[in-house]
């Protein structure tokens, strides 16, 4: 496994190389990080490998955008890119005495603006050019490059420094596919200028698409979706983080509708809130609504968030949700639910769901509230949730033909309530202790935060290896089959 830090035009943590050595040890190469952004003819690239076990000879397939050129000897990739690449997979191959590894990276490199001005002023003609400039702001603000990058009619890149964005209202709502990558979360962060001001950061519109990656978002305040809201659009999300941000309605982070898609990965959700509304507030991260459309969650983790109904997560009647290697840890249902499920499709699959309390009588971490409300539950462990009397509630139908489908490897705490029946799959255990970490949520490599299980946890090759996922929350392979995974999101050795 590989830990990384934040580069300077990328932002990632992982495991992103693979060992072929005969002997089971190969060399060790590192990148600062597994994403490279550019903006096309103007971002200068320096990016070199940590190398252990050298010397090393470094090839990379495909052949890298125009103007980038690897070194066979360092590996090191430079130069000021003129060909485009729209999130591509590049391998390079790193050989020497101790055997062979490949490292994936991803390239993007698309026209846009470099913003060079935390200042929240617009673009001097409102985008009608290519050139983001705002005179008061002496250079290319966020909001100056957001209106250039919607006026353009090709995707567009916008690349944010290592500071802090202050934004004194929403952007504008997107015309145009457009890319907004910072230097990391730690180190690049996009606010609203007061605390939950009544704005979010912006609107996604029907047939366009949005990426955030590389930066922290935070201190936004809207009726639905706090942070961002898409309608029949497309949000991809990575390696970004998503703190203190408050909806007075639907989605304490994300507001989706409408047939939109939605894609989110090595992110981390904490604090953030969903109140008052119709109901006390729906989705203290993600409300999703409407007919066909879809939420994908990997390698995530959401702590300390609260809504009343779904603390993490509220979907409707015609929309999936997937979340996949992740961890659910500490939220607060006021209502209904860790996930809330008035007729919408969840997919568990080797997630870590613990310790998050429901503080209605009936409520659980897994709440399947109407029909034709539906579960997929693999290789999950739902532990030590409660409910208002402080007692175990990990699972309840609350209406009788909501449906919940084992496919096994699942370790649920107590008795799994009116669910027991569903929890029959081979290696499912029920009124079983999966043996937490007493340390809890904490840094145990990768991107997002994790809990893991002690040595002598059921845990440990519990899991049923045919729908394990290849990694782990942190970037850890997995076992393939016929050897047995771990359930819950994280793969000891």
């Amino acid at each position: 496994m590989i830990c990384v830090m934040a580069c300077v035009l990328a932002s990632a943590c992982g495991r992103f190389g693979f060992d072929e050595a005969a002997d089971g040890v190969g060399p060790g190469v590192a990148y600062p990080s597994d994403r490279i952004d550019a903006v096309l003819g103007v971002t200068a690239i320096a990016v070199a490998p940590v190398v252990e076990d050298g010397p090393l000879s470094f090839v990379v397939s495909p052949a890298l955008p125009a103007g980038l050129e690897l070194d066979a000897a360092t590996g090191k990739i430079a130069g000021t890119p003129t060909g485009i690449s729209d999130e591509e997979t590049y391998t390079v191959t790193a050989s020497g005495g101790r055997g062979t590894v490949r490292v994936a990276l991803r390239i993007t490199v698309l026209p846009g603006s470099v913003v060079d001005s935390t200042l929240d002023v617009p673009d001097d003609d409102g985008g009608l050019d290519e050139i983001c400039h705002a005179m008061q702001a002496g250079g290319c603000t966020l909001r100056a490059a957001f209106q250039t990058s919607n006026g353009r009619t090709t995707k567009q890149l916008i690349l944010l420094d290592a500071k802090t964005y202050a934004l004194e209202s929403s952007l504008d709502g997107t015309e145009n596919d457009v890319v907004i990558a910072g230097r990391g979360a730690a180190a690049t962060a996009v606010r609203a200028a007061t605390e939950h001001p009544g704005f979010g950061m912006l609107y996604v519109h029907e047939g366009h698409r949005l990426a955030l990656r590389g930066a922290t978002f935070r201190d936004f305040g809207h009726t639905d979706g706090a942070v961002v809201t898409v309608k029949n659009g497309a949000l991809d999300v990575d390696s970004a983080t998503f703190t203190n941000n408050a909806s007075a309605g639907s989605g304490g982070v994300f507001h989706v509708f409408g047939g939109s898609s939605v894609l989110i990965e090595r992110s981390t959700f904490t604090e953030n809130e969903s109140f008052g509304g119709c109901c006390g507030g729906w989705g203290g991260v993600i409300n999703a609504e409407e007919q066909g459309t879809s939420i994908v969650v990997r390698k995530c983790t959401a702590t300390v968030n609260t809504a009343a109904w779904g603390s993490f997560a509220h979907i409707t009647s015609g929309t999936t949700l997937t979340l996949e290697n992740s961890t659910l840890y500490k939220n607060v249902a006021t209502t209904a639910g860790t996930l809330a499920s008035p007729g919408g499709a969840y997919t568990l699959l080797n997630d870590t769901i613990v310790y998050n309390r429901n503080t209605s009588e009936d409520s659980a971490a897994i709440y399947l509230y109407s029909t034709p409300a539906s579960y997929t539950v693999a290789n999950t462990i739902v532990a030590f949730n409660t409910d208002s009397s402080g007692r175990e509630n990990n699972c309840n139908h609350r209406v009788g033909d909501t449906r919940l489908t084992s496919r096994g490897g699942n370790i649920v705490s107590d008795g799994a309530g009116n669910c027991a029946a569903d929890f029959t799959a081979l290696n499912d255990r029920l009124a079983t202790d999966p043996g937490l970490d007493p340390r809890g949520l904490a840094s145990n490599g990768g991107p997002t935060s994790t809990v893991l299980v002690v040595p002598t946890s059921p845990a440990i090759d519990g899991a049923r290896s045919a729908p394990c996922p290849l990694e782990d929350q942190r970037g850890v392979a997995r076992p393939n089959a016929p050897a047995k995974c771990d359930a819950g999101a994280v793969e000891l050795p």
